[in-house]
């Protein structure tokens, strides 16, 4: 029986978290005594990590669960890490990091969300970003992913992640996982960089 050695792995994995809102504005118009007044809306969101859930080996090297359920604002750009993984923290296949988010809309224009990956291909090593995940996925079960190499927009379609109208909000977890293949021990001591980025943008009936 051939045994299978995993690697362990010292990653850097800066994960910065901005959030932008879309620059395009919605009117509507109210007419009083023949005067016509036309107010521009508003798009303003915000954006909370609600819970953090790891899975990553403690200090006698196996898997373990923690959960930290305090909540935290991502609204403004931000160098804080979602996932809560510091520089240098040694993981493993099967490691995985889940931050459940919730997405507030405090405006009067309704929008759809989307999570942008930006993958930093310079100084990243390839091999190791081939094996990492990334899943985005709604409360209402829309639910897209990406290897961090392909760098793909999770929900960059006029519908998006999901729709928040006014004064709404919606929950949804993005998944970060270290996958288990093959070519695991190739990638010990390597990392990565990549930053990730939420959009909200305001959405157009079609109809």
């Amino acid at each position: 029986m051939k045994n299978k050695i995993f690697a362990l792995v010292v990653a850097v994995l800066v994960c910065c978290f901005a959030f932008s809102i879309g620059a395009t504005y919605g009117l509507y118009d109210e007419t009083f005594s023949m005067q016509n007044h036309l107010s521009a809306g508003s798009l303003k969101a915000t954006l909370t990590r609600q819970k953090l859930t790891t899975v990553n080996i403690d200090s006698s090297g196996e898997l373990k669960t923690s959960v930290d359920d305090v909540s935290k604002d991502f609204t403004s750009d931000t160098n804080d890490n979602i996932f809560g993984i510091a520089e240098g923290t040694t993981v493993a296949p099967g490691s995985s990091f889940t931050a459940e988010m919730n997405i507030r809309n405090n405006g009067n224009v309704a929008f759809y969300y989307y999570v942008e990956v930006l993958f930093n291909s310079i100084v990243s090593d390839p091999t190791f970003a081939s094996m990492l995940k990334l899943t985005a996925e709604s409360e209402n079960h829309a639910k897209q992913e990406t290897l961090i190499k392909d760098g793909l927009t999770l929900g960059e379609d006029e519908k998006g992640l999901g729709t928040i109208g006014s004064g709404d909000s919606e929950t949804f977890t993005v998944k970060l996982e270290f996958l288990d293949n093959a070519n695991n021990n190739k990638v010990e001591g390597k990392f990565v960089l990549f930053d990730l980025r939420v959009h909200a943008v305001q959405k157009i009936s079609t109809e």
